[in-house]
C-alpha cells in the first residue's frame, strides 16, 4: 500500500508534463537506443544491453509508425555514438519526444521493475498532462512489471536535449525474471504496445 500510494503520489506530480512545444515537430519521436558498438551496457548471461536496445527499438518503431509517428532511430545498427553525438542529432531533429531505451542491474538479483527518468529541475506545464499517468498505468498493466518508479536525474540526454526526453529503464538485467522478459520477443512487443499506447 506505500509503494502503491507513493507511486500515485509521483504520478500526480508529474502529471503536468512538458510534450507539445510549437517549435517542435509533434509527429516525430526520436527512439535512442542505449549504448552500442564498443560500450555494451550491463552484461547478464552473454546478454548485452546494447543487443535488447537495438532490437526493442526496432519493434517499437514498428509500433509507433502504424500509429501514424514519424520515429527516427539514433542508431540503425550496432554502431557507438557518444552522448554528444546523441544529444546534436536530437536537437537538429526537434522531435515531440525522445525515449532513451535502457535495462538496469543491481548487486540485489531481486530487484525488479521499470524506472523512468525525466531531467532534474525541469519546469513541468499542463500540456498532455496525463502522459505519465498513461504510462505508468499502460506498463503495469500491459507487461509483467507491477512496479513503475518515476525519478529525476541529471543525465546528460536528459538535461542538454532541447525537446522532452525520458530515460527509460525497462527492467533488471540482473534478476533473472526481467532478463528472460526483455530478452524474449513477447516482452518486447508487451513492452513496445504500452509505450505507443501511451502516446
Amino acid at each position: 500500500m506505500k509503494k502503491f500510494t507513493s507511486l500515485c503520489f509521483s504520478v500526480f506530480l508529474l502529471s503536468f508534463i512538458w510534450l507539445g512545444s510549437a517549435q517542435q515537430n509533434q509527429k516525430t519521436i526520436v527512439i535512442d537506443a542505449g549504448h552500442g558498438g564498443k560500450d555494451p551496457g550491463n552484461i547478464q548471461e552473454n546478454v548485452q544491453e546494447k543487443d535488447f536496445t537495438f532490437q526493442l527499438s526496432n519493434t517499437l518503431r514498428e509500433a509507433l509508425e502504424e500509429k501514424g509517428y514519424e520515429v527516427i532511430l539514433l542508431r540503425e545498427n550496432d554502431e557507438y555514438m557518444s552522448l554528444n553525438e546523441r544529444i546534436e542529432r536530437i536537437n537538429e531533429i526537434k522531435p515531440k519526444l525522445v525515449l532513451s531505451l535502457h535495462a538496469n542491474a543491481a548487486h540485489n538479483t531481486s530487484k525488479n521493475g521499470i524506472e523512468i527518468y525525466f531531467a532534474e529541475g525541469e519546469d513541468l506545464n499542463e500540456t498532455n498532462s496525463n502522459f505519465i499517468s498513461k504510462l505508468t498505468y499502460n506498463l503495469t498493466s500491459q507487461t509483467k512489471y507491477k512496479e513503475v518508479n518515476i525519478k529525476t536525474a541529471n543525465f546528460k540526454i536528459l538535461t542538454e536535449s532541447n525537446s522532452p526526453a525520458l530515460v527509460l529503464e525497462l527492467g533488471f538485467m540482473s534478476n533473472p525474471k526481467d532478463l528472460a522478459y526483455i530478452k524474449s520477443k513477447k516482452g518486447q512487443q508487451e513492452i513496445a504496445k504500452a509505450l505507443t499506447a501511451s502516446l
